[in-house]
């Protein structure tokens, strides 16, 4: 196989992969409204282009059975068969088969894959159901005498009317007597069938465009795009971001000793890589509607394994996250949208019972927030039983039998490894393992999960995510002679505490009071294990107010040092399980910090480390 046939396969390969997300849509839709004709013709099309640019490609399994694929949508947009639920189960077991294909063939192009199965199945079910037999026809009797039963014979005026209705039919008059039909049928002129039209076959032009000249203004003016491996992206990425920490560093080599020329320059030249920052961080941006889009078959899948009604409602789907994020929410979604099917949406019975529609509704959607982003799993099913969740921890040995729990404590069980609410282990669920890959996976982008719910109105899940993993707007802290970065967008507000501000309260331990607001109170020294000051005076330390999710807080450190764009660099494999750790940052000198996740810092079991 030559570079050539090689380039030709990997791109059909690609376009296949989104041409079978817009076809799973069409098949859903089609569901929705077996009459949709525009929906029909949208999917025909569809599988046709695949066919033949499989063919055309070279690969002949996909070819053969998208072939077979065609004739199959044929009947049912030819009417002969119908769009009933068994169809289209059908189309999407289909569907799901190719795009097997695709996927095996992008790890090795010479695969070769067998349909047979599926092949018969549409076979077995292209045979529509044998018609009820007909009623014997006998000829008639036909007695011009006597009208229709019950009426006299027609007289001939009436008559005379039927003759001007059969007039006003547009039928051809009956031909006239030819002698020429009367010859011999060798004698008749011979005329020669027309001959059929050449086939040509189009094969693919190696060319970067081959857009006919007159093409419309529409089309002119629309936006063009490429398609970019992804390793040259992330390429541009990590040189954008040393750009960054370089343009950094003679920023700060020129407030020591520059001139102020220099400085202008090297002001103008930040002004530039934030441009270039921001244009090339967007090339990495997608829009969530493919993910959201295939939420739609796992809502219809797990319903119908349930026998529940449920409809998916989604907004916000043209929101756009970081490929790299984007990548690693997709199994969180799936376990909090099967979820809300399974635990939250009632049967129709119960539903009903409640003075409810017997169809519940999930409604999927996502949106920015303080500079993060929300995705939002609701349903309108029964809700959370906290006293439930609380029983079933004491019955699998979670808790034991006295445990006191707030609230908000009783919620976060459905994440615990292990800790499910059904009896019986189903397809569905059962095990305690789809909320625990939820809470970790999300934690692990630096996210957090949070959960709303009310017994009898349903429950929400908020999935707050950050937009990107590469570049971030940090504050330089300093504490005990060593410099941290803390996210900006976690910082409410700084300030410069007086005595009078801080307390001590029962159970809670050193409080600030802002603005009539107790807020608990953290000093970064103790929270990190650093060498604990005999004497911290107030004067010397500024408190951050963190406003980032759940509850607010307040820490300590000794100084501010300013507000910088710093790249997040991995950390090593020997601390990268320390949550608190989200990464690290080169400065201004070319030293490293630590970039601390504070939210995770100042919970119960992570403070006194030692860094």
């Amino acid at each position: 196989m030559d570079d050539f046939e090689k380039e030709l396969k990997v791109g059909f390969l690609e376009e296949a992969s989104q041409l079978l997300a817009d076809t799973e849509q069409c098949f859903l839709a089609l569901e929705a409204d077996p009459r949709d004709i525009p929906t029909l013709d949208r999917i025909f099309r569809l599988a046709h282009n695949l066919k033949g640019s499989s063919k055309a490609v070279g690969f002949e399994d996909i070819g053969v059975f998208t072939h077979r694929f065609e004739s199959f949508l044929l009947k049912l947009k030819n009417g002969e068969i119908p769009a009933s639920g068994p169809i289209i189960s059908l189309l999407l077991q289909c569907n799901d088969h190719i795009r097997m294909m695709v996927d095996t063939l992008k790890q090795n192009l010479d695969a070769r894959i067998d349909s047979g199965e599926l092949m018969a199945r549409m076979d077995e079910m292209s045979v529509p159901a044998a018609p009820p037999p007909a009623p014997p026809v006998t000829e008639p009797v036909i007695d011009s005498s006597a009208g229709f039963e019950g009426e006299a014979p027609p007289t001939a005026e009436e008559i005379e009317l039927l003759k001007l209705v059969n007039d006003s039919f547009d039928l051809p008059p009956a031909p006239a007597a030819d002698p020429l039909n009367d010859q011999a049928e060798e004698e008749r002129p011979f005329i020669p069938e027309p001959a059929p039209a050449p086939v040509v076959e189009l094969r693919p032009v190696p060319s970067k465009s081959m857009a006919a000249p007159a093409a419309s203004a529409t089309t002119a003016a629309s936006d063009e795009s490429i398609r970019v491996s992804l390793s040259r992206l992330e390429k541009l990425i990590n040189s954008v971001g040393e750009l960054v920490i370089l343009q950094t560093v003679l920023r700060e080599q020129s407030l020591a000793n520059g001139s102020d020329r220099l400085r202008k320059t090297i002001h103008q030249m930040g002004k530039v890589t934030k441009e270039v920052q921001d244009i090339s961080m967007s090339l990495r941006m997608v829009p969530l509607r493919q993910t959201f889009q295939k939420m739609q078959r796992i809502v219809r899948d797990t319903s119908n394994m349930l026998n529940k009604r449920v409809m998916l409602a989604t907004s916000g789907d043209d929101t756009e996250l970081d490929k790299t994020v984007l990548e690693k929410i997709g199994d969180p979604l799936v376990h909090l949208i099967r979820n809300a099917c399974d635990h939250g949406i009632e049967t129709p019975e119960v539903r009903t019972g409640n003075g409810k529609s017997d169809t519940g509704t999930v409604s999927l959607g996502a949106y920015h927030q303080s500079g993060k982003l929300v995705i939002e799993v609701r349903d309108d099913g029964g809700g959370i039983d906290r006293d439930k969740l609380k029983a079933k921890a004491i019955e699998r040995g979670i808790l034991p039998a006295d445990a006191k729990l707030e609230p908000h404590e009783a919620i976060q069980l459905i994440f615990h490894p292990g800790f499910s609410t059904k009896a019986q282990v189903t397809e569905v669920s059962g095990r305690g393992v789809g909320m625990d890959v939820v809470k970790t996976n999300i934690e692990a982008l630096q996210g957090e999960v949070l959960v709303e719910t009310e017994l009898g109105k349903g429950t929400t899940f908020k999935v707050l995510l950050p937009l990107t993993l590469a570049i971030i707007d940090g504050m330089v802290v300093q504490n005990d002679g060593c410099r941290f970065v803390v996210p900006l967008s976690h910082v409410h507000e700084t300030l410069r505490p007086g005595e009078k501000d801080l307390h001590q309260t029962t159970g809670i331990g050193e409080v600030l009071l802002l603005r009539g607001e107790n807020l608990p109170l953290y000093r970064l020294n103790s929270l990190l294990g650093l060498k604990r000051l005999e004497k911290e005076t107030v004067r010397e330390q500024i408190a951050m107010v963190i406003r980032y999710t759940g509850q607010p807080f307040a820490v300590m450190v000794d100084d501010i040092l300013g507000q910088q764009q710093v790249v997040i660099k991995e950390v090593g494999t020997e601390i990268q399980n320390l949550k608190w750790m989200s990464g690290s940052a080169i400065l201004g000198d070319g030293k490293p910090a630590i970039i601390l996740e504070m939210n995770e810092l100042v919970k119960p079991s992570r403070r006194g480390v030692a860094v």
